[in-house]
């Protein structure tokens, strides 16, 4: 029903606009906050670049699937 109203008034595409903004807002703080919570520092990507990148994915997963369920689905 939302969507019919969104494109009978011609605001769909600034719904999703809106959405994808805070969809990515969230995302940078999600992420920000979960790599400082599993100590994924700037000292370990010196240190070990893959382990890094392996722990950084996560958090993004994470992050992605906690953005997903707020904002998307809901």
């Amino acid at each position: 029903i939302l969507f019919n109203e969104l494109v009978l008034s011609d605001k769909l595409f600034e719904h999703c606009a809106e959405i994808d903004e805070a969809a990515r807002n969230r995302m940078e703080l999600i992420v920000r906050s979960l790599a400082e919570q599993n100590g994924v520092t700037e000292q370990l990507k010196a240190k070990n670049q893959m382990e890094w990148v392996r722990q950084m994915n996560a958090c993004k997963a994470q992050a992605e699937e906690a953005v997903k369920a707020e904002l998307i689905y809901n």
